[in-house]
């Protein structure tokens, strides 16, 4: 199994085990990003996706400062 696929696996996983109303958050994220990343080129919303994943995760460093 793929590293990626494993990673999908868990996540997937973490999310069914959330409280309704925060999977129905969680579900209408996803599909409110998939609608918006359709609009642009596959690897260019691909690619934002990772950037804005990163600066999520690095917001969440206690300590961590951010360049916008």
């Amino acid at each position: 199994m793929r590293e990626e696929d494993a990673s999908l696996m868990i996540i997937r996983h973490s999310v069914s085990q959330l409280e309704d109303q925060q999977k129905q958050q969680v579900i209408s994220c996803v599909a409110a990003l998939r609608q918006t990343m359709s609009a642009f080129n596959r690897e260019d919303a691909e690619l934002a996706l990772m950037v804005v994943a990163a600066e999520v995760a690095a917001d969440e460093q206690p300590g961590t400062e951010t360049e916008r």
